[in-house]
């Protein structure tokens, strides 16, 4: 399923986000030249049961990310001084991924997930699931419908795989 602006195969657009849970600024093209492919996870924020679900979904899988070779990055149109606090949430909850705030909503919506309006939501970004390779290019999309609808982690976890022996493949030839 692509998004609004993206599909598979495309360059992903870079960005430059603060993190909520540290205080280190993540920028996409340095995290993919320098550590690791990207799973960037869209998230409606800390304030929504069902990410904070999804979030303890993603901890619990944190080491079948590591073991795929994988940087998991989340990102939600949420402010940091907002109704919901963010930090506070953090200060409770330890994860092992970085939570990016997306407080201007323009990399939302440069990735096609911004929700402007609608029953369940007003200025956030839908669920969605972007695998990005080293190179920049996306290779697997997955955007929810609704804030339940959400890329099954298996299917995430085969794209990846996918991708890993794609280059692999590559390399050998």
């Amino acid at each position: 399923m692509s998004s609004i602006t993206l599909k598979v195969g495309d360059r992903a657009p870079d960005f430059m986000l603060p993190a909520a849970n540290d205080v280190y600024v993540v920028q996409l093209s340095y995290t993919l030249r320098e550590e690791a492919p990207v799973v960037l996870e869209f998230l409606r924020g800390t304030w929504c049961p069902n990410c904070r679900k999804r979030m303890a979904l993603l901890e619990q899988n944190i080491a079948q990310f590591v073991q795929l070779g994988v940087k998991l990055i989340c990102v939600a149109a949420e402010k940091r001084h907002g109704v919901f606090l963010p930090e506070e949430f953090f200060a409770k909850h330890d994860y092992h991924f970085p939570f990016l705030l997306d407080e201007s909503r323009e990399v939302t919506k440069a990735y096609g997930v911004w929700h402007r309006f609608g029953i369940d939501a007003l200025n956030i970004a839908h669920p969605a699931t972007f695998v990005i390779g080293r190179d920049g290019v996306i290779r697997y999309i997955y955007v929810g419908k609704h804030q339940l609808d959400r890329a099954p982690l298996e299917e995430v976890f085969e794209a990846v795989r996918l991708m890993n022996t794609q280059k692999m493949n590559a390399e050998q030839k």
